[in-house]
């Protein structure tokens, strides 16, 4: 995907809310999802400091640091979540509904029906 997209430390402690939140949502924690979430922690610098204010993050405010973010952030954002859906196999159904649940409140459905 896009490299040269930035984010803030606020919109990665967001993305790191979201990314745990996408982890957590099925209740079953994989290898696979941890690896897929420590390089895109690594892609993004995610400090330990950054992740430590992710965590604690309520997933409701990090949805309105998204709807904030440009286009181009919030496509990327999708992109990573969907990483993280890839990354936990067979049964992703509620990882599904929650990507949708993001997308519709952020505006990603928006820009993706656009670009289509």
């Amino acid at each position: 995907m896009a490299e040269n997209i930035t984010f803030t430390n606020r919109q990665k402690e967001a993305l790191v809310s979201l990314i745990i939140e996408m982890i957590n949502c099925d209740n079953t924690i994989t290898l696979e999802e941890l690896h897929e979430s420590n390089v895109i922690n690594a892609e993004l610098c995610i400090t330990d400091d950054i992740f430590r204010v992710g965590l604690a993050l309520d997933v409701r405010y990090a949805i309105q640091i998204v709807k904030e973010m440009s286009d181009e952030q919030k496509l990327h954002v999708g992109y990573l979540l969907t990483r993280i859906i890839d990354a936990d196999g067979d049964d992703a159904d509620s990882e599904i509904d929650l990507l949708n649940h993001i997308c519709r409140e952020t505006g990603i459905d928006e820009l993706l029906n656009d670009n289509n």
